[in-house]
């Protein structure tokens, strides 16, 4: 019986590393936030974006102050029908971490969980406050189809022209449990990976990314891509267990 009992304590160490991974074989962690705390670490985090906005011209949603609820281990982003000071339908919230961290090249990871229902458009991106482009968003869901993950890098060609990539992968529905999303950022290639595993690699506008960059987490309400806001349930929330980022070590 003891025997089993070890083995059984050995199994739920084991799991727990293999779905907690804080040391990545090969880089060095240069930034994180594990979210246990209850509260919002304010030395990391602004809660609106770099340039000082708190909603997007064309959007629904006001980005507040107070838009943040914690579980023991995690944070959720919340949206909801609440009055704004721009008077916009919908109140929701981001994070913004351009006062306490940049870095050009890495390897930068989340895992989270999505809102449920359709009319949401949660995103993990890369931007650098220096000039846009360059911008890269690790993803990008629109939660009428719950299941199609969006990746999309931005860049300046020779001639100064913006250009853009995105391509759309199919897999579970992020709703209903957590995953683990990240980008590998070298000075030649840009990888994705979806729990760990590679889903897609690019070349293009590596070059043009010379540029540090910091990261933004969001939850918008939203009608891109068709989705019908009047479907949304409220409240709702996109659900963050950890953010790390990693540099190779020398």
């Amino acid at each position: 019986m003891k025997y089993i009992i070890f083995i059984h304590l050995v199994f739920i160490v084991f799991v727990g590393i293999a779905q907690n991974p804080i040391e990545k074989e090969g880089w060095e962690l240069t930034f994180n936030d594990e979210f246990n705390d209850q509260q919002l670490d304010r030395t990391k985090w602004i809660d609106h974006y770099y340039w000082g906005g708190r909603f997007n011209k064309d959007g629904l949603t006001y980005y507040g102050t107070d838009q943040f609820q914690f579980t023991d281990s995690t944070l959720k982003i919340v949206a909801e029908k609440k009055d704004n000071p721009e008077n916009l339908p919908y109140t929701s919230g981001m994070i913004d971490c351009n006062q306490s961290f940049k870095q050009q090249y890495g390897y930068f990871e989340i895992r989270s969980k999505n809102p449920v229902g359709e009319g949401f458009w949660p995103a993990f991106w890369l931007v650098t406050t220096e000039k846009w482009p360059p911008e890269i968003d690790i993803y990008e869901f629109y939660t009428n189809t719950p299941n199609q993950i969006s990746t999309t890098q931005h860049w300046l060609n020779k001639k100064g022209k913006k250009k853009m990539q995105p391509k759309s992968y199919k897999r579970e529905d992020a709703s209903t449990d957590f995953h683990v999303y990240a980008v590998e950022w070298t000075p030649k290639r840009i990888k994705w990976y979806y729990d760990n595993k590679k889903i897609r690699s690019s070349r293009r506008g590596t070059k043009a990314m010379v540029y540090p960059m910091h990261i933004i987490i969001n939850l918008e309400v939203s009608k891109a891509k068709g989705m019908d806001v009047t479907k949304a349930i409220f409240p709702n929330s996109l659900e963050v267990d950890y953010v790390r980022v990693y540099k190779k070590k020398e």
